[in-house]
């Protein structure tokens, strides 16, 4: 791996021009859809608004849709009061590894902030979270194997012996969430911007570089380099490896690079799991890309 990673950067310092870095973000483009393989066909999303909630200045729907037939994706929709009559810009929030999805507190938090500022939210329950547990045992009241990460990583290694990656599937469903958006008059889909911490950053940085209608991005919490993920706490989750991501060439820094130029931040933080001296290193070469 840190001969192939090795490779990867000394050819990313050798770029310089405009023209260099165009042609690193086709290459990066073609390396994720090659490791992440093909989606599936879209079809119906059949959605459902289960109840709703009036909050102060704000009101929020439960909804569900599906991202694949009989396949359902569990989420909240926070409107603010005056995207009634003038639609809102939207940003997606993906939840990192909580038992309970987007429903904590620190989610839920920063969910009500941004509808307060006047975007629509659409927070929607990653696979084997919230609401939708892989693994329930009705007698426990809770998974037979545990929490998120295990809910993550048993389907996970199941992926990966069929040649693909959980991520594919976690993916998708940030793709179909975006379609979700789309079918609402409060929402301004031309301005869709998506977050989320930890896990949500994963989710979101692999959203934002699969799908360019995401306007802007902000991963938190995720982007660092896979040579200082790998001499540090080691690969992670399932859906946080694509199936052969490294020997295809791929690093965290081509979901960036698959962006460029968009508004893209990156959120990091000292003394997280995520190396900051990778999220440094990585911000370093990515800023080469947009100044170009």
């Amino acid at each position: 791996a840190f001969e192939a990673l090795d490779q990867k950067y000394r050819e990313l310092d050798s770029l310089e021009s405009e023209e260099d870095w165009l042609e690193q973000r086709q290459k990066s483009r073609e390396a994720l859809k090659k490791v992440i393989g093909p989606f599936p066909k879209k079809t119906p999303l059949n959605p459902e608004v289960t109840g709703i909630y009036e909050g102060d200045g704000y009101r929020m729907e439960k909804v569900v849709y599906e991202s694949m037939p009989g396949y359902h994706v569990t989420a909240a929709l926070y409107l603010p009061e005056e995207a009634e009559n003038n639609p809102a810009p939207a940003v997606i929030y993906c939840s990192g590894h909580s038992a309970e999805g987007f429903r904590s507190n620190v989610y839920q938090l920063v969910s009500i902030n941004l509808v307060k500022k006047g975007f629509a939210v659409l927070a929607f329950d990653p696979v084997g979270q919230g609401e939708r547990y892989q693994y329930w045992d009705s007698r426990l009241g809770e998974s037979s194997i545990g929490g998120p990460t295990r809910e993550h990583s048993y389907p996970g290694s199941q992926a990966f012996l069929a040649g693909l990656s959980m991520a594919k599937y976690m993916i998708w469903d940030g793709i179909r969430s975006i379609d979700y958006l789309e079918t609402r008059p409060e929402v301004d889909s031309s301005r869709i911007g998506i977050t989320g911490r930890s896990g949500g950053g994963t989710q979101s940085s692999h959203i934002a570089a699969m799908d360019d209608r995401i306007t802007a991005a902000a991963p938190e919490c995720y982007i660092t380099s896979y040579r200082r993920l790998l001499e540090s706490i080691g690969p992670q989750d399932a859906e946080q490896n694509f199936y052969h991501g490294i020997s295809e060439g791929v690093d965290l820094l081509d979901l960036l690079l698959a962006r460029a130029p968009k508004p893209t931040m990156m959120i990091t933080t000292t003394r997280d799991f995520f190396s900051i001296q990778g999220a440094r290193e990585t911000f370093a070469r990515a800023r080469k890309a947009w100044k170009a």
